[in-house]
């Protein structure tokens, strides 16, 4: 009797620990992974949707003209420095590696630009000026 008692308490012994096992693997998969809470449902970061940026270009005399087609994105002049709401900012552009414009619509002429070849970036960011992640790179050749 005793020793059937010990096998019992030994199987539930192994049983907890398989289930504190498997409940820490769960956990270490979430590591580094933001989850929000709101109304009691649970959304991790990487299952919301990037914006994404299609940056449409071309250069006349000594302009460069963008269109810029977002998706998941609103672009906020007003909250601009304020509080991160997803998908919503503005735009940062950078030529030859320095920003030198903020973008609040989707169309934009960047005025004589200087002759030569440059390096274009185009990049959603956050109201508070944190990339989004997403930006589109291209060259340019101005006469």
């Amino acid at each position: 009797m005793i020793q059937k008692l010990r096998g019992r308490r030994f199987y539930l012994f192994i049983l907890f620990v398989a289930i504190l096992e498997l409940s820490m693997m769960g956990l270490h998969s979430l590591e580094g992974k933001k989850a929000t809470h709101s109304n009691q449902t649970h959304v991790l970061a990487e299952e919301v949707k990037k914006p994404s940026l299609i940056v449409e270009h071309q250069v006349k005399g000594n302009d460069l003209e963008l269109k810029l087609v977002v998706q998941g994105f609103q672009f906020s002049l007003e909250n601009m420095g304020k509080e991160n709401k997803v998908g919503e900012g503005h735009v940062h552009l950078y030529v030859d590696g320095k920003k030198i414009a903020k973008i609040f619509g989707p169309q934009f002429t960047l005025a004589d630009v200087a002759p030569g070849k440059h390096k274009i970036e185009v990049e959603l960011a956050h109201n508070n000026h944190e990339s989004y992640g997403v930006k589109q790179t291209f060259e340019i050749v101005v006469n």
